[in-house]
């Protein structure tokens, strides 16, 4: 079963997607918006908390401010 992670967007913008598309590119998954703005990533090669950490990486790296525009959940 595929860890799944859950984001958030909370400022629906051009730097959101940004964002998204930075998740895409380096992690090779899907982080399309859904009802309400949330966002779920599937990671079939990791744990949760694996995934978890790696999305967080890759959005650290990508913007350090980047709990302006997106919320991680577990």
């Amino acid at each position: 079963m595929p860890a799944v992670v859950i984001l958030r967007v909370k400022d629906p913008g051009p730097h959101s997607g940004e964002l998204l598309r930075v998740l895409e590119s380096e992690l090779g998954v899907r982080a399309i918006p859904q009802t309400a703005g949330y966002v779920p990533v599937a990671m079939d090669n990791l744990d949760p908390s694996a995934a978890y950490d790696a999305i967080k990486q890759v959005l650290d790296q990508a913007d350090p401010e980047w709990g302006r525009h997106l919320e991680l959940r577990a």
